[in-house]
């Protein structure tokens, strides 16, 4: 038997196709670095790898085999034979009753892919080792599908050598009780899962799938005869006005509008904001540069990112204002080699009681669900199932939704719904509230001169708000400031002293304009096609006057106002589709 052949010794098993996605060499130096740096190892442990050659990727086979042997052969030659049982397999799959008998005698199934579907192997391995035969220990490549679905599983990057072979020394070494607690978060779970349900369900899934996206595409149509497709925008108008004016506020959005949005399934088993080592384009800079530098203007990037985020990608550009969490937090313009002064809005909860009451819940809707995390910004509390198994995140999800609502119930605050996350935000919390105040205060400027010049642009939902405080703006204009709703108060972030409205932000002269006949302009920008609406419409339209295709037709907007060239428009240039149209009426 395996155990026979290998006494005393805690048996390592795997079983992987002969393809470099397999990992098996990752797999191999992290076992070699075990034995190296983990010398009490190298006579206790042996290392069962059976490869299949299915003969399917003749070149990619052959590459991975011979990359395999030398690493086998360089092991061997250094902790001797006893450490390496290697045998290579033709065929689709190893034959059942092997693979049982390997999976008996192992204490430890590893898998260090670094791409692939699902793998039945780490789940027949761990119902194979069901009571009464004592536990074994999965060690699952994040990259693997199965990382997403057992709990009980340790989760390696298999490109980090060192942190895979601590990893095993861990599995190894875990006591008894921990290896129980394991198996206990999987058993059930791959016990009530056989194939033949698993079949049905992705049957099902699919006939879900196209049953929705054929209602949506049919009342897609049918609304679409009803609804007003938003206008393209026209750089020359924008110029113009521009060019026209002297109190300008510029406003733009980040991930999506300055930086394009990095496709969903770039970055596996995380979800990294497009804004995560990203940075604009290098022309983007330069117009942000230019424009900063114009006392007339002032440029202000909203971010739905962290504080940390946003400044490391846009921070060192002088004059340029941050506001960062949707709106949470904000820094006005810094002059040249000084660093940011962050203010915080004050909506009025105790957010550290808020933390008390929805951490521990968060913490133990994590626990029970694998892949999960907990997101922490400054006014924000996240739950992310972006990267859990779908079906059982949506389903935890749902759960703590109810839970949340229930238990802080007592707290001025709501809940955001996104893909894959639950986000508890101040219900007073949104980009529109760091908007409007930007816009008074600019305007409360010179003896209440006002503000003759908005450019706003955005991209997604929270973008709306911004629009929304654009025409709320414009509206109050020459009001009395009693009829108004005021701004929240603002404070230092790094003191607990609120911070008056005359000494960051005087909203009272901002609705007091010295000529009321001045000519002055507004765009509203999104970036992609969308159908109009209206502020209190809760369809998938847009508030927004206007349009562009994507991130590279903001680019070219700035690049056009700070005097630069564009070479080439794209079509929502084109200003052919604009003839017939005053934009200055």
């Amino acid at each position: 038997t395996i155990k026979a052949n290998h006494q005393h010794r805690h048996i390592i098993a795997g079983v992987d196709v002969a393809q470099r996605l397999s990992g098996v060499a990752l797999k191999l130096l992290a076992f070699e670095k075990l034995l190296t740096e983990y010398t009490v190892w190298q006579n206790k442990v042996v290392m069962i790898q059976r490869m299949i050659i299915p003969n399917s990727r003749r070149s990619d086979e052959i590459a991975t085999l011979n990359q395999v042997r030398g690493l086998v052969s360089r092991i061997k030659a250094s902790f001797g034979d006893h450490v390496l049982d290697y045998t290579e397999h033709y065929g689709s799959s190893l034959p059942i009753k092997e693979r049982l008998s390997i999976w008996l005698a192992s204490s430890c199934f590893m898998n260090t892919c670094v791409r692939e579907g699902l793998n039945l192997h780490p789940m027949e391995y761990i119902f194979t080792r069901k009571e009464p035969i004592e536990p074994g220990i999965v060690i699952a490549s994040e990259f693997s599908a199965l990382c997403s679905i057992l709990n009980g599983a340790l989760k390696v990057n298999p490109f980090d050598v060192q942190m895979t072979a601590s990893c095993i020394d861990k599995a190894l070494s875990m006591e008894n009780a921990e290896r129980l607690g394991r198996r206990h978060r999987d058993i059930g779970f791959v016990g009530s899962c056989p194939s033949s349900k698993w079949t049905k369900n992705v049957l099902r899934d699919l006939r879900e799938v196209t049953l929705l996206n054929y209602q949506r595409d049919t009342l897609n149509d049918a609304a679409m005869l009803d609804k007003i497709i938003c206008t393209p925008a026209n750089p020359l108008a924008i110029q113009a006005a521009y060019e026209k004016t002297s109190k300008r506020v510029i406003i733009l959005d980040f991930n999506g509008t300055l930086v394009k949005k990095e496709p969903t399934g770039k970055y596996l088993k995380r979800e990294i904001l497009g804004t995560s080592g990203q940075k604009p384009p290098t022309k983007v800079m330069q117009a942000l540069r230019k424009l900063t530098s114009d006392r007339r203007n002032t440029v202000f990037v909203v971010s739905g990112d962290t504080q940390e985020n946003l400044e490391n990608a846009i921070g060192h550009i002088s004059g340029l204002g941050l506001a960062a969490s949707n709106g949470a937090c904000f820094s006005w313009p810094s002059m040249p080699g000084s660093p940011h002064q962050w203010y915080n809005f004050e909506f009025g909860d105790d957010w550290t009681a808020v933390k008390q009451v929805a951490l521990p819940i968060l913490s133990k809707y994590t626990a029970r669900t694998n892949g999960s995390t907990i997101k922490l910004s400054d006014a924000s509390i996240g739950w992310s199932y972006y990267s859990c198994d779908p079906e059982w995140g949506g389903l935890q999800a749902a759960h703590l939704l109810v839970e949340l609502e229930h238990q802080l119930a007592a707290f001025d605050v709501r809940f955001v719904t996104l893909k894959g996350v639950i986000e508890v935000v101040p219900k007073m919390m949104h980009k529109g509230i760091v908007v409007k105040k930007i816009l008074r205060e600019v305007a409360s400027r010179n003896n209440g001169a006002g503000v003759d010049f908005v450019l706003c642009i955005g991209d997604d939902v929270s973008d709306e708000k911004m629009f929304s405080a654009v025409y709320k703006f414009k509206s109050e204009e020459n009001d009395d400031y009693n009829n108004v709703t005021a701004s929240p108060s603002v404070k230092p972030k790094s003191s607990n002293i609120s911070v008056t409205n005359a000494r960051v932000m005087n909203e009272v002269r901002s609705l007091r304009y010295r000529n009321i006949d001045e000519e002055d302009y507004a765009f509203t920008i999104t970036v992609g096609k969308k159908t109009s609406t209206n502020a209190s419409d809760n369809s998938s339209g847009t508030t927004a006057s206007h349009y562009i295709n994507d991130a590279s037709d903001v680019e070219d907007i700035l690049v056009t106002l700070a005097g630069g060239d564009v070479s080439q428009r794209s079509l929502s240039w084109d200003f052919t589709e604009n003839v017939g149209v005053d934009f200055f009426a």
